[in-house]
């Protein structure tokens, strides 16, 4: 009896220690072996900035750095490989040794699709983790295997924080769309001085306007000047009395055909 009692105490023990170690096993596999920052920041027109930082372990971090430097670019063709929604322009990657970083930048034109005024970021399965007005965090931890990771299976823990523009409101998430959706004011920022003096502007040129047809109905409507006609012009009437002799000045007498002085013909 007392050695069926000992086997059955050995047997419940194993059977604890298993139960034991398949948690701990589950625990460490669940630990991040690495994280993951990814922030994007959203202007008043849709456009994405994003800086993703993915922090490794010394040895890892190492190992690539090697790859990395070997092969340019060799991190960030998932990026492009993985978003087929838009373009994806001026990639930058930084290796920082201090802290055994790689930090990627790079920005998507029209990360923000415009939908009647309302704007929607796409591509969020799961409920932000906070929401304050126009920023949004989201957390999510998976089991990565790509270049991120050499193409071993690891542990990323990545969190993503979603800033919208200042002038965003209606900030929500869509569970439907699986998606933030915003409005946006109407695009007076996208004009500037010319939007915010519209009615100024609206009032000069209807002020021009009357002034250019005031003109045309001038230039139309006025009448030809008339051309006055003037008498032409006749022979100069003679002088009533003496005449002159035009070689020597002498007086003629009326009738003469001579002159008198100088006996030129007149």
């Amino acid at each position: 009896m007392v050695k069926a009692r000992r086997c059955f105490t050995l047997i419940a023990a194993a059977a604890l220690l298993a139960v034991l170690l398949a948690a701990g096993l589950t625990h460490a596999a669940d630990k991040p072996t690495i994280t993951e920052t990814y922030k994007v920041t959203v202007n008043a027109v849709g456009d994405g900035h994003v800086t993703d930082t993915i922090k490794y372990s010394k040895t890892d971090y190492q190992a690539v750095k090697k790859v990395q430097s070997k092969k340019r670019g060799f991190l960030t063709r998932r990026y492009t490989d993985e978003d087929t929604t838009g373009e994806l322009v001026d990639f930058k990657t930084d290796m920082m040794d201090t802290s055994n970083s790689v930090v990627i930048t790079y920005n998507k034109p029209g990360m923000a699709y415009a939908t009647k005024g309302d704007f929607v970021l796409y591509g969020y399965s799961s409920k932000p983790k906070q929401n304050s007005g126009g920023n949004f965090t989201f957390e999510e931890t998976s089991t990565v295997n790509s270049e991120f990771t050499l193409f071993t299976d690891q542990t990323f823990k990545t969190t993503t924080l979603i800033t919208l523009p200042a002038a965003a409101s209606n900030a929500h998430y869509d569970s439907t769309e699986k998606a933030l959706a915003y409005t946006m004011p109407a695009a007076t920022a996208a004009y500037g001085f010319w939007s915010d003096q519209k009615v100024l502007f609206s009032i000069i040129f209807a002020l021009l306007f009357l002034v250019f047809a005031g003109l045309l109905v001038l230039v139309y409507t006025r009448k030809p000047v008339e051309a006055v006609a003037l008498p032409a012009p006749g022979p100069e009437p003679q002088q009533a009395g003496h005449k002159f002799c035009e070689q020597c000045g002498g007086k003629l007498k009326s009738g003469e055909h001579f002159c008198t002085n100088c006996g030129s013909r007149v």
